[in-house]
């Protein structure tokens, strides 16, 4: 019983070890879609279908769905911890989910979850910031 429990353990720590690493390797990933007008829209449409009930309309993690949560969403207007975050970071998060956040690796595809990060980071900014690329 013992072994069985120590290998469990030793599961779990590779399991994390592994997820730490890729995290790592995420930071350094380069957002390949630039924030365009387009880009912008996709990304509102994705976070209104898939993130908004949980992040809120206005992404300050006050969302219908966020008292019913075992952790608190992400308030995306905090423009503090938001430079703190890469959008590789994002990107992997979205990618992966992490409970209660659900992963969505196989229901957007990389450039819808890229577009998400750019329509994120617009949270975070201030109004007159707010301009897309062409």
């Amino acid at each position: 019983m013992l072994g069985l429990i120590l290998c469990a353990i030793c599961a779990a720590l590779f399991f994390a070890a592994g997820n730490w690493i890729a995290l790592a390797k995420a930071k350094k990933l380069k957002n390949p879609v630039a924030p365009t007008t387009a880009a912008l829209a996709d990304g509102q449409k994705i976070y209104g279908k898939h993130c908004e009930n949980c992040h809120g309309e206005k992404g300050d993690g006050k969302g219908q769905k966020a008292a019913e949560l075992s952790t608190a969403p992400t308030d995306f207007t905090d423009a503090q911890k938001m430079s703190g975050v890469t959008d590789g970071e994002f990107f992997w998060q979205i990618t992966k989910g992490r409970h209660p956040m659900p992963a969505f690796e196989d229901k957007l595809t990389p450039d819808q979850r890229w577009e998400s990060v750019d329509f994120i980071r617009t949270f975070a900014t201030k109004p007159a910031d707010r301009s897309p690329s062409p």
